[in-house]
């Protein structure tokens, strides 16, 4: 099967990906904490917080709830229309302090400058060109304020998983969804693993199921990410004009750890 010419973030275009977004994303063991986190840094950093990937806005309507002013940006009309259409939720004043722009992260220029960025649950890994993270990277640069900071999180490369023909370590996942009682199943179909250039490809099948386990959606999507070690992720924020204040391996500020995430904690110089 063909990979080299899909769209890298097909899956957040697709109409299951999206739909059942939080439910995944929300449950995966690497995010655990990361929200509580988010909040803990915009009460240490931010007045003013500018979310990249916002995707649906689990993380930035989190922010907003809090009390902090808040700005998410993202490629993906159909993300963006759930986020907007959560606001129906929250609170005259919640909804005040939240602000969502179609932008692309490698080329954003807003018109206000921020304490705070962020790119949550390894969206940064989308950008499959050394290019594009750099100019993603001075994006965000240049967005801050004098001393701003930023925090990105991307994982830790396990390398016997970047390993061409090497499978899949989360080759299925099975939710329930809280507010249908359906089961949704996303499996990975095909993996592609192209080690020279850091890109992993997955093809996924996304089925949702009814209490009796009949199929009444189903659908196939990919992504693909670009994998990044430690050293590397180092020379690019020196590049750009960062410098790192801190390093994680999970939300609970555990020390670096090979194989878990890259959370990091950066200055703009």
């Amino acid at each position: 099967m063909q990979t080299d010419d899909r769209d890298p973030n097909a899956y957040y275009q697709s109409k299951l990906g999206v739909a059942f977004y939080d439910l995944f994303s929300g449950a995966a063991p690497p995010a655990k904490g990361d929200v509580d986190f988010y909040a803990e840094c915009a009460r240490e950093f931010g007045d003013r917080v500018l979310e990249l990937a916002t995707g649906t806005g689990r993380v930035l309507w989190a922010l907003a709830r809090a009390g902090f002013e808040a700005v998410g940006i993202d490629a993906s009309d159909a993300m963006l229309e759930l986020a907007r259409a959560k606001a129906s939720s929250e609170t005259p004043g919640t909804r005040s302090r939240v602000r969502f722009l179609q932008m692309d992260m490698t080329s954003f220029d807003l018109d206000q400058s921020f304490r705070l960025a962020i790119v949550p649950f390894r969206a940064f890994q989308h950008l499959t060109l050394p290019d594009q993270q750099r100019q993603a990277l001075r994006c965000v640069h240049r967005s801050l304020k004098a001393g701003g900071h930023f925090v990105i999180d991307v994982f830790d490369p396990r390398l016997e998983y970047c390993a061409p023909g090497a499978a899949s370590p989360n080759p299925e996942r099975r939710l329930k969804d809280p507010r249908s009682g359906h089961t949704v199943v996303r499996r990975v179909l095909e993996r592609v693993n192209d080690p020279v250039r850091q890109l992993v490809t997955e093809t996924f099948q996304i089925d949702e199921l009814d209490e009796l386990g009949a199929t009444i959606a189903s659908e196939e999507s990919s992504w693909t990410l670009r994998w990044s070690t430690r050293q590397e992720m180092r020379y690019l924020f020196e590049l750009t004009g960062f410098e790192v204040v801190a390093e994680y391996s999970d939300f609970f500020r555990a020390p670096p750890a090979y194989g878990k995430e890259q959370l990091w904690v950066l200055r703009k110089i």
